[in-house]
């Protein structure tokens, strides 16, 4: 049995850029990739900067970083980060 992400080959451009995978799971590394970045800006800052967040918005979108936002902050409240 094949898993569904043997069917897709992961080519990087130039620019970083993957392609060949389907679009769910770019979203998804988007997702986590703007998770790390904020959770490091906390860890480094004590709070997500305005600047962080006007780069994050503008790489991937204001949906995407506002929910991995809201996430973080989520998971703060809870002390899922001891």
């Amino acid at each position: 049995m094949r898993l569904f992400w043997h069917n897709y080959e992961i080519n990087q451009d130039e620019d970083g850029e993957i392609e060949g995978i389907p679009t769910k799971m770019k979203q998804s590394l988007a997702d986590l990739e703007c998770e790390e970045v904020i959770i490091e800006d906390k860890e480094r800052f004590g709070r997500a900067r305005k600047s962080m967040m006007n780069v994050l918005r503008a790489k991937f979108s204001d949906d995407i970083a506002n929910r991995a936002l809201s996430r973080v902050n989520k998971r703060l409240q809870g002390n899922y980060f001891l």
